[in-house]
């Protein structure tokens, strides 16, 4: 197997991080991959053109986003797992929410950048 994907993985989420935050769509559009499945919290679901979508639109606006209890599990050379606790802050339809979440996410490598596949985020209860 390569080098261990921890490092990598940990700079590809902190990089799509503050491309959400700046609601910067290119740098987004370079870390999420074109089979992107993202779940919202709220059941809700999108592939990567509607969520670059709703950001460009303004729909969702990130305020700040702090990760903890994170910790990757590789799946193959090419494939990983980030799993940990997310608190973001977010605007949505111009709505503030403070949400307190446990998170999955899939990446994969190709071309020696990783890219996020699936983003799964389920509501801790308070």
């Amino acid at each position: 197997m390569r080098d261990d994907p921890t490092p990598g993985i940990f700079a590809a989420e902190q990089r799509r991080c503050a491309a959400m935050l700046a609601n910067n769509a290119a740098e987004l559009d370079a870390v999420l991959d074109a089979r992107l499945a993202f779940h919202h919290s709220n059941g809700g679901v999108d592939g990567k053109a509607a969520f670059l979508g709703k950001m460009a639109a303004g729909r969702i606006e990130y305020v700040s986003i702090d990760w903890s209890e994170d910790s990757v599990i590789t799946l193959s050379a090419d494939a990983a797992l980030l799993t940990g606790r997310m608190l973001t802050v977010v605007r949505v339809e111009s709505v503030e929410k403070r949400l307190d979440n446990r998170v999955l996410e899939g990446w994969a490598r190709s071309d020696g950048v990783w890219r996020l596949v699936a983003f799964q985020s389920t509501p801790i209860p308070a």
